[in-house]
């Protein structure tokens, strides 16, 4: 396994529109999303580091293979999220993934790594015409851009976007691989995660 990436994990914390549950921990499939999200992440780096906006406790098995991390900014949302995990890496290629992703995909993570060139800080996907940070790679450099913006109050990510430079890859470049966009699939509300239980046992039968 190559040396010089690491994956970072924002858990987040309290999921209002969930309810006030903590997302990275509800169950799909026999498992939770949090650990859905490891079993892709050692797929593609050995340094995973999960970000929390406050401290949480993780089961001891989780804790044995990744470093847990929180905001430095908290409150902040996932800009904040990106930048604690940036600043974590030790190495200059991480990839951000938000932990409602429930089909989060390295082979996706490796075509964003592909394509970005010297002067890329990001590689982003674009899936129906939206970006999706949430599942992105970028140079630990961009957390010195994020830090910037946070200690003037910025918290958008449309923001930081306008402010580095990036890669785009539409779905037809992940296309080429037989990569399924499912991996920019995210659950947001209690509807949304009752879909994805529906879906994914529908695929098992």
């Amino acid at each position: 396994m190559t040396s010089d990436r690491s994956v970072v994990i924002l858990a987040g914390g309290q999921g209002r529109r969930m309810g006030g549950v903590n997302k990275a921990l509800l169950p799909l499939g026999g498992e939770t999303l949090l650990e859905r999200q490891l079993r892709e992440a050692r797929k593609w780096s050995d340094e995973i580091i999960i970000v929390a906006n406050e401290p949480i406790s993780m089961p001891a098995s989780i804790e044995a293979e990744a470093r847990v991390v929180t905001d430095i900014y908290p409150g902040d949302g996932p800009i904040a999220g990106i930048h604690a995990g940036l600043s974590a890496s030790s190495r200059p290629y991480v990839w951000v993934l938000a932990c409602d992703h429930p089909y989060p995909n390295a082979n996706a993570a490796e075509r964003l790594l592909e394509r970005m060139n010297a002067a890329s800080q990001a590689a982003i996907p674009i899936i129906l015409d939206r970006p999706q940070p949430l599942h992105a790679v970028y140079r630990k450099e961009v957390a010195s851009e994020a830090e910037a913006m946070l200690a003037k109050g910025q918290r958008r990510l449309t923001e930081l976007l306008d402010k580095i430079e990036w890669v785009a890859l539409n779905e037809y470049i992940f296309a080429e691989r037989g990569i399924r966009i499912t991996f920019a699939d995210d659950i947001d509300t209690p509807e949304h995660y009752e879909r994805e239980k529906r879906l994914l046992r529908m695929e098992q039968q």
